[in-house]
């Protein structure tokens, strides 16, 4: 048995780890132009999550999908590059709330502004119903992998 020349076959996998990487360098390349050096994708993904009145980092880590140990040293690494920062509770002063600094809400601007022009090109490249229709589709997938990782 041979390899066949089905294009269907294997490529969906390649090309989705080659958008990824696309997309996840162009987002970095476009924040740093910004004027934001040093910023992560998980920093970029992080401060999207934040309003403006800020949340307990068990409800962060709940929106992100990872543990709150996970969420906890984020906060610690983006509260020392003064982007967020932890103040009580005010109705429950064991508990902590994190919230961005001036330069945090300047970085999740930045983030939001990138998330918009790639979502710009997504549509100027694939047409509106093309690219609602990706995103459609890579949800659909996303929810089959999981099933499939659960069971």
């Amino acid at each position: 048995m041979g390899t066949t020349n089905d294009e269907s076959e294997d490529t969906v996998a390649p090309a989705l780890a080659a958008a990824t990487r696309a997309f996840t360098a162009t987002t970095m390349a476009r924040i740093a132009g910004a004027g934001f050096s040093g910023v992560t994708p998980a920093f970029a993904s992080f401060l999207l999550l934040l309003d403006a009145t800020g949340s307990r980092p068990t409800a962060l880590a709940q929106l992100a999908g990872v543990t709150k140990q996970a969420i906890s040293q984020l906060v610690r690494e983006l509260e020392t590059r003064g982007y967020v920062e932890q103040v009580p509770d005010a109705s429950d002063t064991r508990a902590k709330i994190v919230r961005l600094t001036e330069r945090g809400v300047a970085l999740q601007a930045a983030c939001a502004g990138v998330k918009h022009e790639l979502q710009s090109v997504a549509i100027a490249k694939l047409g509106k119903s093309r690219a609602m229709q990706l995103q459609r589709d890579l949800i659909e997938l996303a929810v089959a992998l999981e099933e499939m990782r659960t069971n």
